[in-house]
């Protein structure tokens, strides 16, 4: 474990935290669906998947997951967040192994199997498997959110990657 790396997943994990907890305090986008999230801190998750591998980038979800759940005050939420979370992490990942190009469409994926964790949760909790009707829309804003988080990620990244590249010239 180097302590540069070491560094960037807190740096990273404080980054998650901070996004999350404000986007938890922002209404909800639909209000039909208020329980659906752009998913701001899963940026940073994300840049820790491509920048440390998978093992840093797991404790920063699952430590996300669980801080937020507590704090936002909605603690039965850390079962939908760490469902939706691991299902999405592992997806991402395994494109990223498999070569997937495109860290949008990578990010649009784990934004659709995120949806699918916590629907599959909540029909294990309800026993009411009417829920999965929901997966038609969260499926789209999913896809949507991810899009969206994969861009920012993109650029991200692109923009660290030069500034790296010019200091050490």
């Amino acid at each position: 474990m180097k302590s540069k790396d070491l560094a960037r997943a807190a740096i990273l994990l404080a980054v998650a935290l901070i996004l999350g907890f404000l986007e938890s305090l922002l209404p909800p986008i639909f209000p039909m669906l208020p329980y659906a999230r752009i998913g701001l801190g899963n940026a940073a998750v994300l840049l820790a998947l491509l920048w440390l591998g998978a093992p840093y980038a797991a404790v920063i979800l699952v430590v996300k997951c669980v801080v937020i759940g507590l704090f936002s005050g909605a603690p039965t939420m850390i079962l939908y967040s760490l469902a939706g979370g691991i299902l999405s992490f592992g997806g991402m990942a395994i494109l990223l192994r498999i070569g997937a190009n495109g860290v949008p469409a990578i990010s649009a994926a784990g934004g659709i199997l995120h949806n699918v964790g916590q629907i599959l949760v909540a029909m294990a909790i309800t026993g009411v498997g009417g829920i999965a009707v929901l997966l038609v829309y969260l499926s789209l804003f999913g896809a949507l959110a991810g899009v969206v988080i994969g861009v920012i990620v993109y650029f991200v990244d692109r923009a660290t990657s030069r500034a790296a590249k010019g200091a050490s010239e």
